[in-house]
């Protein structure tokens, strides 16, 4: 039996027993007078009463009780009632009151249907109001298919219909939510819109869904679904989950914008200040600028970031492809990072200051006006950073780093962009660094690379290979656009090998020095010594401490030995020096084999003058104390001069030390001799000789002869 056929059968037992009651102590009365009816609130009810207090109980505890100032009863059990109260306790901890002006009960009594400003409150300050509202007996749940408010303290909403789950104590709002919370001062913190929401009580969580916009101090959220997790109180967001096309812009605190599938964002105890931030799926985030530079974007499928109080980025972590870009500026050339995963780190005030990728890492430097574009590949990256510029990266595990014209190669690099340098070495890996350009490629234990007019120094088993550079323009050439060649006693389509133990390069000049144990080979053709200056721009070569080359022509090959041997393209010119000495110390000349006689020259300075084209000999020059041996001659003098077209000797000396031309037992001298190689002519001082060679027995000296 329901509440309402209760009350109307104890009505019923009260009024029979009191008419008895009275009829037994007062006996047979006079018929009274007729007293007044009182209007009829409505005719169609069948009972009206005034006062109504109606109440359910289970089992030894009040679940709800039920208040009316009047009710009506109609034919068939609807009821209806006015200015009605219903008091429910111990939900949860909490008492609830709903109010409203009239209810209506359905025949069975169980819904009331409520009109007319309905109002619920709880114990713990929590209200909603609204104009109509069903309440369910058997479950106590309050529906409301309108438009009705809720608050609690600082936090406040509306919505288009709701359904209150008393037992859960959860609102759930149908249409249209709109929730804010306030501060101390009223001032507007939060506010949410979404097509529906619910508002778990006992979680202190809202959830909200249906293109979700979220205001929160400076910044704006958008979500297809948010979930928001509050304070005991209510009054402040501890958490906020964005699901589906999530965004959050201008937030004040260093991000200025977020964008992901999904983004968590974790508050401090204040409730304004992020203290972490989790992005979940295509996660991009944009991080202001310090000192008016132009900021950092992060992406990544999936990126953490912890923030210090005042919002710059304490540590980050992205995995599963993450991108960092550095925006250019005046002064700083536009960055990109990519890699597998990102861990960096920051300090208080000054954003990020180092990251370190791991797993298929390319860096991109974007060309600039006055700079080239510049990529860089490995398997690891460390990068520090200051002022949201780049201070130091270093690469390792198979690094490859290309510029236009130049490519770079090492298990390990470091490079500094402000300085515009690179640092090669093996790492751990067993393959030397090498770095290759337009003119040269560079193998080294060591590489030291100045960007920016290609300088280069190696150090530690250096090889090397030149090649002549066709005639480039404008920034490719690096070096003003002139073409480069090889030292012109080469060959010039065929590419040279130089090794040292170091070298210094002028890549934009087309210097480059070799130094300890150098030696440059191409064929047949090698020059050592100490030290090897080669000169691409201009052509030349020169090779000091303890000089020698083995240096093939196309009349046969040459070699010499010198303490300087060197080369002049303009002059096509090969130059042999010795060594002067004091007279106490034994000079040490210059010597050559000559490649169209067989034979030896030996001089403190020999001079090969090449012809204009091809590789052979066109003048000969040697001077101070010369010594020529060819075929069975032997001459010396001061100075000396070869004529390769007609193979002329012209040999002269000093008043003090004439020209001597000795053959087998013969000797000549005088102030200038010429002599033939392929005949037997000789001119001594301008008169000329036929001599026959001495042949068998026992030769006498020669007496002197004056000319």
């Amino acid at each position: 039996m329901n509440w309402q056929k209760r009350a109307r059968l104890g009505f019923a037992i009260v009024g029979i027993a009191g008419a008895i009651g009275v009829y037994a102590v007062m006996g047979e009365r006079a018929t009274p007078a007729p007293f007044a009816v009182p209007a009829r609130v409505d005719p169609k009810a069948v009972i009206e009463s005034q006062g109504n207090i109606l109440q359910q109980v289970r089992g030894t505890r009040q679940d709800y009780l039920i208040e009316a100032e009047q009710q009506l009863t109609y034919e068939g059990g609807a009821t209806r009632l006015k200015g009605v109260k219903v008091t429910i306790r111990n939900r949860g901890g909490r008492d609830y009151v709903i109010s409203a002006q009239e209810a209506q009960a359905t025949e069975r009594q169980q819904e009331l249907r409520l009109g007319g400003d309905v109002k619920l409150a709880a114990s713990d300050g929590f209200a909603l109001s609204t104009s109509e509202a069903f309440f369910t007996e058997n479950d106590g749940n309050v529906r409301a298919p309108a438009a009705f408010s809720f608050g609690r303290g600082r936090m406040s909403g509306t919505g288009n219909g709701m359904v209150y789950d008393k037992n859960a104590d959860v609102l759930s709002i149908t249409g249209e939510a709109d929730v804010t919370l306030t501060d101390e001062g009223d001032n507007v913190r939060s506010q949410f819109t979404a097509g529906s929401g619910v508002f778990a009580r006992p979680d202190h969580r809202l959830d909200l869904t249906g293109r979700v916009h979220a205001l929160h101090n400076d910044e704006t959220f958008d979500a297809e679904q948010v979930t928001a997790h509050l304070t005991e109180d209510d009054s402040r967001i501890t958490a906020l989950a964005l699901r589906g096309g999530a965004r959050v812009a201008g937030s004040g605190q260093g991000l200025d914008a977020m964008s992901a599938d999904g983004i968590d964002l974790t508050y401090a105890e204040d409730g304004q200040t992020i203290e972490r931030v989790v992005l979940m799926g295509n996660g991009h985030v944009a991080i202001a600028g310090t000192e008016g530079s132009s900021g950092r974007e992060i992406a990544g499928n999936v990126l953490d970031l912890r923030l210090d109080p005042d919002g710059s980025i304490s540590t980050v972590t992205g995995r599963d492809g993450v991108q960092l870009d550095l925006a250019g500026t005046s002064a700083a050339t536009a960055r990109r990072v990519k890699a597998q995963t990102l861990e960096g780190t920051g300090g208080e005030g000054r954003g990020l200051q180092a990251a370190q990728f791991r797993g298929d890492v390319e860096y991109r430097e974007e060309p600039g006006k006055d700079a080239a574009g510049r990529v860089a590949r490995s398997s690891a990256l460390d990068v520090k950073m200051v002022d949201d510029g780049v201070e130091s990266a270093a690469f390792s595990g198979n690094v490859r780093f290309d510029e236009q014209g130049m490519q770079a190669a090492g298990g390990q690099a470091l490079y500094a962009p402000a300085q515009g340098t690179l640092r090669l070495t093996a790492g751990s890996e067993k393959r030397m660094p090498t770095v290759a350009d337009e003119q040269l490629t560079v193998e080294a234990a060591t590489i030291d690379v100045t960007l920016e007019g290609r300088r280069m120094s190696a150090g530690g088993g250096v090889k090397t290979t030149l090649r002549p550079r066709q005639q480039q323009s404008g920034r490719a050439a690096r070096g003003g656009g002139e073409s480069s060649k090889l030292p012109g006693l080469l060959k010039q389509e065929q590419p040279a090998n130089v090794s040292a133990a170091s070298l210094v390069y002028e890549g934009a000049a087309g210097n480059a020095i070799y130094s300890g144990h150098a030696a440059l080979l191409q064929g047949d053709t090698a020059i050592r010594a100490d030290v090897i200056t080669i000169d691409q721009a201009t052509g030349d070569l020169l090779a000091t401490g303890d000089a020698r080359s083995t240096i093939t022509l196309d009349t046969g090959t040459s070699i010499g030995r010198a303490a300087k041997i060197s080369y002049t393209d303009a002059k096509r010119l090969i130059g042999y020096e010795g060594v002067s000495a004091p007279p106490a110390v034994k000079s040490a000349p210059a010597q050559v084999s000559l490649p169209d006689s067989q034979g030896d020259l030996r001089a403190m300075r020999i001079e090969f003058v090449l012809a204009t084209a091809g590789s052979t000999i066109d003048r000969l020059e040697a001077y101070t104390d010369v010594n020529l041996k060819v075929d069975t001659r032997t001459a010396t003098g001061a100075r000396l001069t070869y004529f390769a077209d007609e193979q002329r000797y012209l040999m002269t000396g000093t008043g003090a030390s004439p020209v001597k031309v000795v053959e087998n037992c013969r000797q000549t001298s005088g102030r200038t001799l010429i002599f033939f190689k392929a005949t037997d002519r000789i001119v001594v001082d301008g008169n000329e000789e036929i001599r026959t060679q001495t042949t068998g027995g026992t030769c006498s000296p020669p007496s002197p002869r004056s000319r």
